[in-house]
């Protein structure tokens, strides 16, 4: 099994956020290209993204979803197996929302890592659970 990696940005890669899984054994959430949890998966994590990622690896081509006119502006998020040329998924999406459209399994793992992603960074810093663009923090602040 190799390493399956979840990640989403802002447009400016401000805030940048991915979840690593390495040989469907370990998880790895990374914030800004950093480390900042390392655990190994849990049964029913195991239960729920294992058939979902051997499904994707069974699937052909990159899917990339070109933005719709009036739609998300927000995100941009990838799902990319190691070893391979090009990330499997790149598509943009609205901040705290999954991506939806690119087709099974993709929109069920991309739904369920990015679940998994928030509630970890969450549990480590409520404030930055999501992916915080540059005019927000300005917002915040």
């Amino acid at each position: 099994m190799s390493t399956l990696t979840y990640e989403r940005s802002g447009r400016t890669n401000t805030g940048a956020q991915a979840v690593r899984i390495e040989g469907m054994r370990k998880l790895r959430i990374l914030v800004q290209g950093e480390t900042v949890l390392e655990r190994p998966l849990t049964v029913e994590e195991l239960g729920r993204l294992g058939p979902l990622v051997e499904e994707a690896r069974r699937q052909p081509a990159p899917v990339i979803v070109l933005p719709t006119p009036g739609g998300p502006k927000g995100m941009a998020v990838s799902l990319a197996f190691e070893g391979e040329e090009a990330p499997r998924v790149r598509a943009e999406a609205h901040p705290g929302q999954p991506v939806r459209g690119v087709g099974s399994p993709y929109d069920a793992l991309l739904e369920d890592l990015d679940e998994l992603l928030t509630e970890e960074l969450h549990a480590r810093s409520p404030r930055h659970a999501y992916a915080v663009l540059p005019h927000e923090l300005r917002q915040q602040e």
